[in-house]
């Protein structure tokens, strides 16, 4: 574009004559009026000038795409950064009473499932399982006696039946020899006499092998009463070894080597090696949430690093339920306030060596809920 600028030089004053003066009065010399000088000048607008409104638009294009991008994305995803990374925590607890005589680990060491915690003073469990083993021994001996004094009387039940037998048969002949009168009515009495003697004799010796028999029962019963005594005592002195049950890292640990700890007194923690978020949905962004749905979440430790995961879980009430004080709305007191419900996310396993996850770590979530 072209820019026009017009300069008019002063004008000498006019006389009533129609000429023109000077600034003095004096009529020019030719006698003609100055002239009127037009200065036409054009200037070009500058490069930056011109490409204003090409950025202006390209910025307007550049927002408008950015809000339907983040419209299209908000409707297939659900965001919360009211989640944390939580674990098994598993408390290690005596099951004995004793003097700590070694410990093995140290807080933060990383341990193996069944890896050996520390050790008790273990003599007085030891002197228990020697008392059982030697009582186990009484046991069997007692089952020994018991199944000799058992056959013994057997064998008594035997001879008397022979001799029950005997004076059955001599009380049979004696009763012919009487009604022929061959024997006397006194030693008919003799044989009958004799024939009862040997009937009590058989009844008396048979309850003695049945309680013999019963006797033998009741000394196996001993032994094993003996030999559940000395697994037990087998067993505490097992437990002055304290193990992992689980494989993970130690924490928390709060015992002494010389320390007396009690049956039932927390002495360590191990927090196992799987993880996983519990991420607090708003109930609102429940609606297209479902189990199986992809994860991405980025931790606050590590805010340049993008970790995945998946959702197994939604909780079957909201935390407020779940709380110590749970709200009751039927005391009138009724604000409305929306609630939050836990949702599981297992975190996909992979190598986290240069930005581990730790239980409580605050996380930023984000669930795929639809194509996208």
């Amino acid at each position: 574009m072209a820019e026009t600028r017009t300069e008019q030089h002063p004008t000498a004053p006019v006389r009533t004559d129609g000429h023109s003066t000077d600034g003095r009065g004096n009529v020019p010399a030719n006698g003609h009026r100055p002239e009127v000088v037009t200065e036409t000048t054009t200037k070009s607008k500058g490069p930056v000038r011109r490409l204003l409104p090409l950025l202006f638009g390209l910025i307007l294009l550049a927002a408008a795409a950015y809000g339907w991008h983040i419209i299209q994305f908000n409707k297939v995803h659900e965001e919360t950064d009211d989640a944390q990374i939580d674990a098994d925590i598993s408390p290690i607890i005596p099951r004995v009473s004793g003097y700590v005589k070694a410990i093995f680990v140290n807080d933060n060491d990383h341990v193996d499932s069944n890896a050996t915690l520390l050790t008790l003073d273990a003599q007085d469990l030891m002197l228990k399982r020697t008392a059982a083993e030697a009582a186990v021994t009484n046991a069997q001996a007692a089952v020994t006696s018991a199944q000799a004094s058992a056959t013994a009387a057997q064998s008594n039940v035997a001879t008397a039946e022979v001799n029950r037998q005997k004076t059955a048969e001599d009380l049979a002949r004696a009763k012919g020899l009487v009604a022929g009168g061959a024997m006397t009515k006194e030693q008919y009495d003799a044989v009958r006499a004799a024939a009862e003697a040997a009937e009590t004799q058989l009844k008396t010796v048979s309850d003695q092998a049945l309680a013999a028999s019963s006797q033998v029962g009741v000394a196996q019963a001993q032994v094993k009463q003996r030999l559940a005594d000395l697994d037990n005592a087998k067993l505490q002195l097992s437990y002055a070894t304290i193990v992992t049950p689980v494989a993970g890292t130690v924490a928390k640990r709060n015992v002494e080597v010389g320390e007396f700890i009690q049956q039932g007194q927390p002495l360590m923690a191990i927090t196992q090696n799987d993880i996983w978020i519990t991420a607090n949905f708003k109930e609102t962004q429940l609606f297209d949430l479902r189990p199986g749905q992809r994860v991405e979440f980025t931790a606050d430790a590590y805010p340049d690093s993008v970790f995945h995961g998946t959702v197994q879980s939604v909780s079957p009430a909201t935390g407020a339920k779940f709380s110590l004080l749970p709200p009751d709305n039927s005391t009138g007191n009724f604000v409305k306030v929306t609630q939050r419900v836990p949702v599981k996310i297992l975190v996909d396993r992979g190598n986290y060596s240069k930005s581990p996850l730790r239980p409580g770590m605050s996380v930023d979530v984000t669930v795929t809920t639809g194509k996208w």
